[in-house]
């Protein structure tokens, strides 16, 4: 049965003794318009476009292949349920590259001992191996040794969010933090510690460490 919708990245439609879709209990009672409301519903949530979008999509896919079980046409096609990327325009935050100081500021404070910080060596290590690099902080906190070749100066890494193989070459002040790192190698991770820190899940399989 459907009924009211809550945060999910399924259906997003769940069985309730009231609101607005009761009564409905099969996939051919769900209308264009209870699918232009889930659409308003989406954008009570503060999502980007892209997610918005492909939460849609993702819905239309599963009546699509429902096709068999309603006769009106899939009732998520409208265009009108996704959002213009133009919506976002002038209201997203860029970022901004440090400046020369705020990264020497950085390193000074994460040279500080009297700078407290969780697992700080590794975070020092990560903070350099972002900086020199440029990835993104997935890709630096989860950084494997089979990916790093100290002798050729080179990094050698498929990168997470898309896929690319790269070739990285080290900075001489990169190669010094890594060659640190080799004291404490326990694992396959240059930074153990904060790579199972990040990796960390709850009793749903859910990742809860990579707000870091």
């Amino acid at each position: 049965p459907y009924a009211q919708f809550e945060e999910s990245d399924k259906l997003c439609v769940i069985a309730a003794p009231d609101g607005p879709f009761e009564g409905l209990g099969f996939v051919i009672e769900v209308t264009p318009q209870i699918a232009e409301a889930y659409s308003a519903f989406l954008k009570t949530k503060s999502l980007a476009v892209d997610t918005h979008n492909r939460k849609i999509k993702r819905v239309w896919k599963v009546f699509d292949v429902l096709k068999d079980y309603y006769a009106h046409g899939n009732p998520f096609h409208a265009k009108s349920l996704l959002r213009s990327e133009r919506e976002e325009q002038g209201t997203v935050v860029r970022r901004l590259a440090f400046t020369r100081e705020e990264e020497q500021t950085l390193i000074r404070e994460l040279n500080n001992p009297k700078r407290k910080l969780i697992n700080k060596e590794e975070i020092r290590i990560i903070y350099h191996i972002g900086m020199y690099t440029g990835q993104r902080l997935k890709d630096c906190v989860l950084m494997q040794w089979q990916n790093i070749d100290l002798d050729r100066k080179r990094i050698f890494v498929k990168q997470f969010k898309t896929g690319k193989e790269v070739s990285i070459p080290l900075a001489p002040e990169l190669s010094d933090a890594l060659h640190e790192a080799l004291t404490w190698k326990m694992d396959l991770y240059v930074c153990p510690k904060s790579a199972a820190r990040y990796n960390q899940t709850n009793e749903q399989g859910k990742n809860v460490g990579n707000n870091f």
